[in-house]
């Protein structure tokens, strides 16, 4: 969802897109195949870090995923130094600071940012993911932070003042999708584009996995990163906890977090994204 969302509201020569909690490499091959479909061929893709965690992703029929296989010390370093060339080569080329809009697992980043700790300034990061009042597990980091905890220290601890979209505003049913939302029969429908028909058949996939549907979260935090109206801001006094999970500290680091958000206004800004 947000990959589409992406590809038709960020202008050509914008967009780079590098994958999370891989999966063998499925994920940055589909992500090619969807921005191919959408008429983005020029958006480069960078293939991101397998965690070797669950193997989280919505198969084809048939189709065989990937066991993982821990790689030896000199494969894994190779594997992060093509990662972190090519990322590092997308950053020198722009002009200016670069949005890095953080939709999943903190690895890249904390391994970009060990590797050329330089471009920290120039990257300006806005990050879906952590709580600090409320969540629906109060023993855990979110999501996103959890999956791997140390990156995520790393990263938010690194990184040139963050901002971070929280799961208190994320896990809201104003921006949860069902089979009931107005957009699934549009994007089944033989007259939609390619790319909406793939789209949709990942919503009903998903909707078959799990009950209760699944939330914008993501395209919330794009709609951040790019400087649209709809999530507002104010500065917290945050501790990093071990574990990943944040906690309001007078000692701990400045850290914008989001506050409110129109919702309303979100859901009007994505359906005109997803209208051909």
């Amino acid at each position: 969802m947000n990959l589409v969302v992406a590809a038709r509201t960020v202008p050509p020569g914008q967009l780079v897109v590098l994958t999370s909690d891989e999966i063998g490499g499925l994920r940055a091959r589909f992500a090619r195949e969807m921005l191919d479909s959408l008429g983005r061929s020029e958006v480069e893709v960078i293939e991101g870090i397998d965690l070797g965690h669950e193997r989280r992703i919505l198969a084809d029929p048939g189709q065989v995923v990937p066991e993982y296989v821990y790689p030896d010390a000199q494969e894994r370093e190779d594997r992060f130094g093509t990662m972190v060339a090519a990322l590092t080569e997308a950053i020198d080329s722009a002009e200016g600071p670069v949005r890095w809009v953080g939709c999943g697992s903190m690895a890249e980043l904390a391994t970009l940012l060990t590797w050329a700790p330089h471009l920290a300034e120039q990257l300006v990061l806005t990050q879906m993911g952590g709580w600090l009042r409320t969540y629906r597990d109060l023993t855990r980091a979110s999501h996103n932070f959890r999956i791997d905890a140390i990156s995520a220290g790393l990263a938010l601890r690194t990184a040139h003042r963050p901002r971070l979209v929280m799961s208190e505003h994320t896990n809201h049913d104003a921006i949860r999708v069902t089979d009931q939302w107005a957009l699934i029969d549009d994007l089944a429908a033989d007259s939609a584009p390619q790319w909406a028909r793939m789209l949709g058949i990942h919503f009903q996939r998903w909707f078959a996995f799990k009950d209760g549907g699944c939330w914008l979260h993501d395209p919330l935090t794009l709609s951040a990163a790019l400087g649209l109206p709809f999530v507002s801001f104010a500065e917290e006094s945050v501790r990093i906890g071990e574990d990943a999970r944040l906690y309001a500290d007078p000692y701990g680091r400045a850290m914008k977090v989001s506050a409110s958000v129109d919702y309303a206004g979100f859901l009007d800004w994505v359906h005109e994204a997803l209208t051909w």
